[in-house]
């Protein structure tokens, strides 16, 4: 049995969050992101997003950490601690 296989399912997830500040392209920016996750084959274990003033803030979960690492990345957001977003989201 590897390391991985030991750890619980959740503390192998890795979410990232992007903000998308201006209202005007939000749909041409999330199709974006859907196009890039096809093109490279990766499956979010989640993707929500919220709507801001202004803009929205997008949330997707990964099982592969170098995949969260590469989203964030390509759409300039971050890595978050996974206890600390979803106390966020509870409280949102």
């Amino acid at each position: 049995m590897t390391a991985r296989q030991n750890q619980p399912e959740s503390k192998a997830m890795r979410m990232t969050e992007v903000h998308l500040p201006d209202e005007r392209d939000l749909a041409e920016r999330l199709t974006d992101m859907q196009a890039w996750l096809d093109k490279h084959r990766y499956e979010p274990s989640t993707f929500t997003y919220f709507f801001l003033p202004p803009g929205m803030k997008v949330r997707v979960s990964f099982k592969i950490d170098g995949e969260a690492k590469a989203f964030a990345q390509r759409f300039g957001g971050s890595l978050l601690d996974m206890p600390r977003a979803t106390a966020q989201l509870m409280t949102t």
